[in-house]
């Protein structure tokens, strides 16, 4: 049986330092046969609107942020944006990148996170 691992995202792209330790920990976990999830909400919602991603370097030298979130869905991380961060920015489903899976609810992260066998937050 496959564990399932959920890691919700809060921040937004002014915490740089705090931007690819959640997808690198996912296609982490999801090397290990995992099922894993991350989660955006609040702030986080941002980072994955069309544009942001592709022009958010996380530190010099660094990959834009958009190839650290292909990377994790190459290992097979799934990509969620939380309805909250919609609702609080004015946003809608084609505002997002290719790479969300789903817009989700405030249930869907209180279930999964029940079902979860571990829940990171950042």
């Amino acid at each position: 049986m496959s564990q399932k691992v959920i890691f919700v995202v809060t921040h937004g792209k002014d915490f740089k330092d705090r931007l690819e330790t959640p997808l690198h920990l996912a296609s982490l976990a999801a090397m290990l046969d995992t099922e894993v999830s991350v989660i955006y909400t609040m702030a986080a919602g941002l980072l994955l609107k069309k544009g942001v991603p592709e022009n958010l370097i996380p530190k010099e030298g660094k990959q834009p942020y958009i190839e650290t979130l292909r990377d994790a869905k190459e290992e097979g991380v799934k990509i969620y944006v939380c309805s909250a961060a919609l609702e609080i920015f004015d946003l809608k489903r084609d505002d997002f990148i290719k790479e969300v899976d789903d817009i989700v609810g405030g249930m869907f992260i209180i279930t999964e996170s029940l079902e979860a066998d571990t829940v990171f937050t950042f």
